[in-house]
């Protein structure tokens, strides 16, 4: 419990403190501002990894639109710690890279004993992302939380999801259309629940 205040306090410290010089990440000067938000991502990965260690699970709320219509942003993803031998193909799973957290959906895995690895894809993108190592799994999506219902997460996507997908994955007009459908659709207790907090 100690090691997660102390993660959280320095996470607090890293977006609060001012920067006036700009920072090298990777050889490449990057603004102040931009120093402190990849600092404040950094630290959420590690915040994020000690807790999955230490207790097994972990809520997140989704802000991106990669998983679409899987995935919604505003979601909250229920996220439980599992290795690499407890996952399979159709799963999303949540893992870290370049100081952040990414939810995208299983679509291969090795079967080298020596290599293990996963190979992932966002729903709405066109392209799989690049091989995850199992230090870079955090865990896998257990639970959706929308509109107030837990929901199982999908393990293949319908015909009609596809064509969602794949509309997302080409236009961000089709994007900024369905989310505006979603919001206008919503619950008025949603809306009321996302005013207060």
């Amino acid at each position: 419990m100690g090691g997660v205040s102390h993660l959280a306090s320095l996470l607090e410290y890293s977006v609060s403190r001012p920067h006036h010089d700009g920072a090298r990440v990777r050889g490449r000067s990057i603004p102040p501002v931009h120093a402190t938000l990849e600092i404040a991502h950094a630290v959420k990965c590690e915040l994020a990894e000690k807790t999955l260690r230490l207790f097994g699970s972990l809520r997140l709320r989704v802000i991106g639109f990669s998983m679409l219509p899987s995935v919604w942003p505003g979601d909250l993803l229920l996220i439980r710690r599992q290795q690499m031998e407890q996952i399979y193909p159709g799963d999303i799973v949540l893992f870290a890279r370049h100081g952040r957290l990414i939810a995208h959906r299983v679509v291969f895995k090795t079967n080298d004993p020596e290599a293990p690895s996963l190979i992932t894809r966002g729903d709405a993108l066109p392209s799989q992302d690049s091989p995850i190592s199992p230090a870079q799994l955090l865990g896998k999506v257990s639970g959706i939380l929308r509109g107030g219902e837990w929901v199982q997460p999908p393990r293949q996507l319908s015909f009609g999801a596809r064509t969602v997908a794949m509309l997302v994955s080409r236009s961000g007009r089709a994007t900024a259309i369905l989310s505006r459908l979603r919001a206008s659709r919503r619950r008025p207790c949603e809306h009321e629940a996302l005013c207060q907090s």
